[in-house]
């Protein structure tokens, strides 16, 4: 029976010494191999120079360095956003979105496949949850649409496919992987990653401290709102998640941002906008209002007209606010539309 080879993007420094010294090679060549996987981007064995013959040839036989198979490619929307579909080993679906000068290049990607939260704005909570992401399929993601467009990125953000606080491990994982000097080399403060507000996972994050910004999605004012949106909001009340954002705010550098969608009635009025200021008290914050889009979520968005009334509210609040710009929404890429239709593809 041919023994399956071990997939090296995903793996640490440690863990890379650690599979050269099975090999029979000292330490550091585990360290060349996480510089040409990570820095250099490399994809094939050969090309790493500076390794021994002998040593790329065992690598050919017992290891790969790893990759997604892109099943499709939508056409670049006006705005140069694009959606990939890839394709895992084991035959299930995610999809990834390029941002391109949103200001930068930025990449939304995906920690899981589907979501069990089920938040009702939310496309891919209809899907249900199939499994969470290794960390090497997150950081692959990066990776691949880096070279199928042939650029750098300079943004991540865990925005897409699934709850990343509830895939903790792997996603911290690949964020030290993606800001690592060494591997992948992003900037700390261009990686962000956005939860429903998983309370012991925030409190986790408070303890780690991972190199990357913390978003959460709020959407809502009060706890019988909230609820209506978002589910998980029964576990995680709204005065428990803001203490222990408060707690965040005092171990970490980055100020939180709150995503907050806005729906017709629900959470667009006067008392909403002063609601925020004493949810928000001594948090460091920015609020990123988001337009509703069209997921099938029967619920209705606010007018344009409306939204700028409440952003001139949160100002009087001396509430730090943008309107996120709207992108992709033509082909299901922008907020809340990642969805696959066949989240499986048998093999």
């Amino acid at each position: 029976m041919t023994q399956a080879k071990t997939t090296l993007i995903g793996l640490t420094r440690d863990e890379l010494e650690s599979f050269a010294r099975d090999l029979g090679q000292p330490d550091y060549r585990g360290r060349q191999l996480y510089r040409w996987l990570y820095a250099r981007r490399a994809r094939r064995f050969d090309e790493m120079s500076d390794l021994p013959t002998a040593f790329r040839d065992e690598l050919t036989a017992r290891a790969e360095p790893g990759c997604l198979a892109l099943g499709q490619r939508s056409p670049s929307a006006p705005d140069g956003t694009q959606k990939f579909l890839f394709e895992l080993a084991d035959g299930l679906r995610i999809e990834s979105v390029h941002l391109p000068e949103s200001p930068g290049q930025t990449v939304c990607i995906s920690s899981q496949v589907g979501c069990a939260l089920g938040c009702t704005f939310c496309a891919t909570g209809r899907m249900g949850f199939y499994r969470d992401l290794s960390a090497g399929e997150i950081v692959l993601q990066v990776m691949e649409i880096e070279q199928l467009i042939g650029a750098a990125l300079t943004n991540v953000v865990f925005m897409g496919m699934g709850e990343p606080l509830h895939n903790y491990e792997n996603v911290v994982k690949a964020v030290r992987l993606l800001t690592d000097k060494d591997g992948l080399g992003f900037t700390p403060s261009r990686i962000t990653v956005s939860t429903v507000g998983i309370i012991p996972a925030i409190e986790r994050w408070c303890n780690d401290n991972p190199p990357a910004k913390l978003a959460v999605s709020l959407h809502a004012t009060t706890d019988e709102r909230r609820l209506r949106i978002v589910p998980a909001a029964r576990a995680f009340p709204l005065d428990a998640l803001m203490k222990s954002l408060r707690r965040l705010a005092h171990v970490t550098r980055y100020p939180v941002t709150f995503e907050y969608i806005m729906i017709a009635g629900l959470n667009d009025r006067r008392e909403d906008a002063a609601n925020l200021r004493v949810l928000l008290r001594n948090i460091p914050a920015k609020v990123n209002l988001i337009r509703l889009h069209p997921t099938g979520s029967g619920l209705p968005p606010s007018d344009d007209e409306t939204i700028h009334r409440f952003m001139g509210w949160l100002v009087e609040e001396e509430i730090d606010c943008t309107l996120r710009v709207s992108r992709g929404v033509e082909d299901s890429a922008a907020c809340g539309m990642l969805f696959s239709n066949e989240p499986f593809r048998p093999g």
